[in-house]
């Protein structure tokens, strides 16, 4: 059943490579990592979630605010997803409603966005007792965007329709059309988010991608079946 729907607006996807055995240190046991080709990753994805609201609510009483995910790729027997390492966002609401439906670890968080000539988004981290992060982006998309093909990189890190929560129990189903996304030139602080959860900031620079919007469609959470 449909719990929530919502509409992402410049969606910034920043994807760097990370070493599996250092991953694995900060992902529950129970979730086996997802590799491409060997390769583990995480990822921030930077956005401004537009008229967040249960099903059948007029869009002028949703919930409009920008977000920050940290996410990696996770497989739970032979279904693949994401696991959040941390999400930070505006909105005290939203960081309430989905730690309390979803389980997830939101955090509250001064985040600027500016969509001028060139896009920048700065998010720093304010919720009590948590751990400090901060991230900053400024950006430009450019080129021709693509739907990435099946078996491609670019799907691996895109085309991603569940999410997990083994600490609760939880699995959630996300309904989205395929991404339609943008190369992007990109200037990125992300260390403190890194440092938060326990890895080490990577070396290599990392893959950029740009949407302008997607709509999506959450499940409500069921139990994951042992």
């Amino acid at each position: 059943m449909r719990a929530l729907q919502f509409t992402w607006q410049d969606c910034l996807f920043v994807h760097w490579p990370v070493e599996r055995d250092a991953l694995r240190t900060v992902v529950p046991d129970s979730l086996a990592l997802d590799t491409d080709e060997g390769q583990a990753w995480v990822s921030a994805l930077a956005s401004t979630v537009e008229n967040a609201r249960p099903p059948g609510v007029p869009v002028k009483f949703g919930m409009t605010f920008p977000q920050v995910n940290f996410r990696t790729y996770v497989r739970l027997g032979h279904t693949t997803g994401v696991y959040f390492l941390s999400l930070d966002t505006s909105s005290r609401l939203a960081v309430r409603v989905a730690r309390s439906l979803y389980r997830l670890p939101y955090y509250y968080a001064d985040i600027v966005v500016d969509s001028g000539s060139r896009h920048r988004v700065r998010s720093r981290r304010m919720h009590r007792d948590a751990p400090p992060a901060e991230f900053e982006a400024t950006y430009e998309p450019e080129g021709t965007a693509k739907t990435p093909e099946s078996g491609t990189l670019s799907a691996f890190l895109s085309e991603r329709y569940r999410l997990f929560v083994p600490q609760a129990g939880l699995t959630t189903r996300i309904e989205h059309d395929p991404w339609n996304l943008y190369p992007a030139t990109a200037d990125v602080s992300a260390e403190s988010l890194f440092e938060a959860v326990g890895l080490s900031t990577p070396h290599r620079e990392p893959r950029v991608r740009y949407c302008p919007r997607m709509e999506f469609q959450v499940q409500t959470p069921t139990r994951i079946e042992k």
